[in-house]
């Protein structure tokens, strides 16, 4: 069963989306010319997201949904907040889960990092 993102009080300040993997194989011949083919049938695509001046309520709610979908054991179901996607996804936690720190400006708010990998 699916996780669902929760809804935070403020946005990403950072949606930065990559290739999870390199889908390729390759290896080189005895003449030096290389042959390649795709590993995968698909390209997977993680997303770096950094938030900024989340609230103790916002954290507990990723804390809760990190609880809940277990750090790469269940899936999520996450909507990026880019204008430009906009597209829902399974997504699933990397294994360094979320990353807290306090705002040294106000210790009343937290900053998150993680990442997500398309399932």
């Amino acid at each position: 069963m699916s996780v669902l993102f929760p809804t935070l009080s403020v946005g990403p300040i950072t949606v930065d989306p990559s290739r999870a993997f390199d889908p390729s194989l390759s290896s080189q011949k005895e003449d030096g010319k290389e042959i390649s083919r795709r590993r995968y049938t698909g390209d997977k695509r993680k997303f770096d997201l950094v938030y900024d001046n989340l609230t103790a309520a916002d954290k507990v709610l990723l804390e809760t949904m990190e609880d809940d979908a277990g750090v790469r054991a269940d899936t999520i179901t996450w909507t990026s907040e880019d204008p430009n996607d906009g597209v829902s996804r399974t997504v699933r936690l990397t294994k360094e889960g979320i990353i807290f720190k306090n705002k040294t400006s106000d210790y009343n708010l937290y900053s998150a990092t993680f990442t997500f990998i398309e399932d």
